[in-house]
């Protein structure tokens, strides 16, 4: 009797349990997993190694810093007010502020600069006088004498002179004279070739075989290829020739005698037939042997980083080159 109430008993407890709500909450219990069947017996998994963090970024060299600074840009100073790169700069602008807004302060403000610009123009053209008075190499008086009696006297002498030169040339080279029958400018020529037959031996070369009208030169000789060589290309041409086979170029063209020894004398002295000392005693000019392009050497001396040389210092230094005393500060040799 006993055991017949016990069993009922039982079953009533494993009914009650089997309808009791699962525990669902933890991920390994039986319930949250039953669907691995009797698996749910191993054992669960270990949790994931942490990654190393990252180690920290090295710091910058200071060197790698340094370098990659861009240095810091001084400013320049602006020019002094009233100086000549001031007035370069800044006297358009007040130009054209008062022409853009013509007012009184605006118009007076530029009318005032302007006078002193003037005013120091003025200066500079005294002063400049000055410079020139006291220093032949600056004086072209010295030079070329503005003394009507005195720059005729001049012009004699480089007369004489040149006649001189250009006798002495006669004897060391001839004219070749080239023409053709039918060149009108050639026959103009002519009697120009005839004055100057009086100093040179002209040698005429026709290019065509032919002879002027007139039969100015019945001893012309033909062209033997000459001008092709020489480079002729309008006529009449006139060239300068010497024994040795030595050519000098005078002119393409019409000209006068005066311009024909003119032209001789410089194509000598480029030839070497003369030298620059007599050349120069064929000018109406004087000290023409005080070349300064020649006698100041290049690189006479370093200046600041914009190559400035301060006067007093630039004066020094071409005196010396000179081999002078300094101009004012005592007597020249």
């Amino acid at each position: 009797m006993k055991r017949h109430a016990f069993v009922p008993v039982l079953l009533l407890a494993s009914v009650v349990a089997s309808n009791a709500p699962a525990d669902t909450t933890d991920p390994h219990s039986f319930w949250s997993q039953k669907q691995r069947g009797w698996f749910f017996y191993e054992d669960p998994p270990e949790p994931p190694e942490e990654a190393p963090a990252p180690p920290p970024p090295e710091p910058q060299s200071q060197t790698v810093q340094t370098i990659t600074e861009a240095p810091a840009q001084a400013t320049p100073a602006p020019p002094q007010a009233f100086s000549a790169e001031w007035f370069r700069k800044n006297l358009p602008k007040y130009k054209d502020a008062a022409w853009d807004n013509p007012t009184v302060e605006n118009v007076r403000a530029f009318k005032l600069l302007q006078r002193y610009a003037m005013d120091r123009s003025a200066q500079f053209a005294d002063v400049s006088q000055l410079a020139v008075q006291i220093d032949p190499l600056l004086d072209e008086n010295a030079r070329r004498p503005n003394a009507t009696y005195a720059a005729q006297a001049l012009d004699k002498q480089a007369g004489e002179a040149k006649a001189q030169v250009l006798d002495e040339l006669a004897q060391k080279v001839g004219v070749f004279f080239f023409y053709a029958s039918d060149c009108d400018l050639c026959e103009t020529q002519v009697p120009v070739l005839r004055m100057l037959e009086s100093r040179f031996t002209v040698t005429p070369i026709s290019v065509d075989g032919k002879d002027l009208p007139g039969n100015p030169f019945p001893g012309f000789k033909p062209d033997a290829g000459h001008a092709r060589m020489l480079g002729v290309r309008q006529l009449p041409a006139i060239y300068l020739a010497s024994p040795d086979g030595d050519f000098a170029p005078i002119a393409q063209g019409a000209l006068a005698l005066g311009d024909i020894e003119h032209r001789i004398t410089l194509a000598a002295a480029s030839k070497g037939w003369i030298d620059q000392r007599t050349l120069n005693r064929t000018r109406p000019l004087r000290n023409l042997d005080d070349n300064l392009s020649e006698l100041l050497p290049a690189g006479l001396v370093e200046g600041d980083e914009s190559g400035f040389i301060p006067p007093s210092e630039l004066l020094q230094h071409i005196d010396r080159s000179l081999g002078r005393a300094r101009v004012g500060g005592g007597e020249l040799p």
